[in-house]
């Protein structure tokens, strides 16, 4: 059931916040092992949330939209009373938390029953469903196809009819990846928009739906100002409204069509004409519509990959050697390079970034919006921890660069192939939130046929490498093969979920 249909349901008292509780850990029993989404219950204090909710729409005092709404959040968003493992092995015995980090506070008093916490890969450092700690994540359109990352418990248990609504965070794509992957809706708000915890300028929490909709219902909750984060934007909470789905929506807006970012992975075939789809469904209502050249004469990415490998590498020193032999190899491997760079080096690769930053923003800010793939091609196999096993963000190319920027993108599935969703990324312009929801919310209503969801999870063949992006297979790639990574560590771990 959508929230629109969940508040109909409390209003007339045919259904309570316990009652739909009870639902969504029923469908955690019937799904979660075959997806490995859900790594934390929280079963007793969201049943004390769900009864009180229970209380104040018996009393026709609801707090908010989401009052009794069952939402989940991400492992990296801190929660109190659940505990905080960043996917990682090494991190299995720490305490849980005692307070809440700002998206965790907002929905709390907002009425919301949170009652697990998701999968993520090690650090989030992965667009992709594999970690130390939980194992591979499964897509429920095809369990032997990856999630996307690093929301990737997000985007799993959404499409499976898990809660309604799911909290992530996303650092080059990690909540608009996971709803390509798994035909969802999600948004990476204007940088600051939403507070998290630490703050960052590229690191954003970020909501996941069903829906447009959902995903603006949660915005609205999730997006004022906290005071812990120094970096969070004046400003009350973004309330979306309905969006009319005539052509006035969309009628006059300059969209720019991206196709391609001048390196990385090419867009396949089949991505490129649902997303030339959605293009065409904008300018028959009446936009504007501009195909964008190549967006970078050079190759950004080296620059950017370094500055995630130092990251990494910065979470995983720490450990002693034990927790360091018990990050996710793939991830170990990567971060390494980091450890010969120098200070200046570093600084070298803030300067470059920030300068291809600076170019791709001047790239979105000549539109009133942009119309791009989210992936390059119709995803991966399930243990795969992204296209290269040596680069695993670098598929992230169409997302990465709007949290350089800090501007908004949102994902919505506009279209299926070969039994798994395609997801179209709408951005814009900082401050720009609201009409990127609008102008998604607009194509979903739009999307030339209903997705027919996975409520049992579909045992199917894997793709074939030939479709997870254009060329892939070819010379240039066939040093990772959709058979890298089968993710066999500590595989006792995968789908262990905690109750409280």
């Amino acid at each position: 059931m959508n929230t629109e249909t969940v508040r109909a349901a409390y209003r007339d008292g045919s259904l309570t916040p316990v009652d739909v509780l009870e639902q969504t850990l029923t469908r955690i029993d019937e799904v979660n092992d075959s997806i490995n989404a859900i790594v934390f219950r929280d079963d007793v204090n969201a049943l004390a949330q769900a009864e009180a909710s229970t209380a104040r729409w018996k009393a026709g005092t609801p707090l908010s939209v989401l009052d009794g709404v069952p939402v989940s959040v991400k492992d990296s968003v801190r929660a109190a009373g659940m505990p905080w493992r960043h996917g990682t092995l090494p991190n299995r015995g720490l305490d849980a938390d005692t307070v809440d980090s700002p998206p965790a506070a907002r929905l709390r008093e907002a009425g919301a029953v949170i009652f697990g916490k998701c999968a993520m890969p090690d650090f989030g450092m992965l667009g992709a469903g594999v970690s130390s700690l939980y194992g591979i994540v499964r897509n429920p359109w095809n369990l032997a196809m990856n999630t996307g990352g690093s929301s990737a418990g997000a985007g799993a248990s959404l499409a499976a009819g898990i809660g309604s609504m799911s909290v992530g965070s996303d650092i080059a794509g990690s909540v608009r990846l996971p709803a390509a992957h798994c035909g969802l809706a999600a948004l990476k708000p204007t940088q600051g928009r939403i507070p998290h915890l630490a703050p960052s300028t590229t690191r954003s929490a970020g909501p996941l739906a069903r829906s447009v909709r959902e995903v603006a219902e949660l915005f609205s909750v999730i997006s004022g100002p906290d005071a812990r984060d120094l970096l969070s934007l004046p400003g009350g909470p973004l309330t979306p409204e309905p969006v009319d789905t005539s052509d006035r929506t969309v009628a006059g807006l300059r969209i720019g069509l991206i196709l391609d970012m001048g390196y990385g992975y090419g867009v396949h075939p089949e991505v490129e004409a649902v997303v030339r789809a959605a293009a065409r469904t904008l300018q028959d209502a009446g936009a504007v519509v501009t195909e964008v050249p190549p967006v970078f004469s050079a190759d950004p990415w080296p620059a950017l990959d370094r500055l995630f490998q130092v990251r990494a590498l910065a979470e995983w020193l720490p450990y002693d050697g034990q927790g360091r032999s018990e990050v996710l190899p793939q991830i170990t491997d990567w971060c390494a390079a980091a450890s010969g760079l120098a200070a200046a080096d570093h600084e070298n690769d803030l300067n470059a970034v920030a300068a291809s930053a600076a170019h791709f923003a001047s790239v979105v800010d000549s539109f009133d919006l942009i119309v791009s793939p989210v992936i390059p091609g119709l995803g991966f196999a399930a243990g795969m921890v992204g296209l290269s096993q040596d680069s695993p963000l670098e598929h992230c190319s169409f997302t990465c660069w709007f949290n350089q920027s800090g501007q908004p993108a949102a994902t919505v599935g506009f279209g299926m192939s070969h039994g798994v969703p395609v997801g179209v990324q709408v951005g814009g312009p900082r401050f720009a939130d609201l009409r990127v929801l609008a102008v998604a919310e607009w194509l979903e209503s739009r999307r030339p046929a209903p997705f027919d969801w996975p409520t049992v999870p579909r045992d199917l063949p894997a793709l074939t490498p030939d479709l997870y992006a254009a060329g892939y297979g070819d010379a240039t790639v066939t040093a990772n093969p959709a058979t890298a990574n089968p993710a066999t560590a500590n595989p006792a771990t995968a789908g262990d979920t905690q109750r409280s």
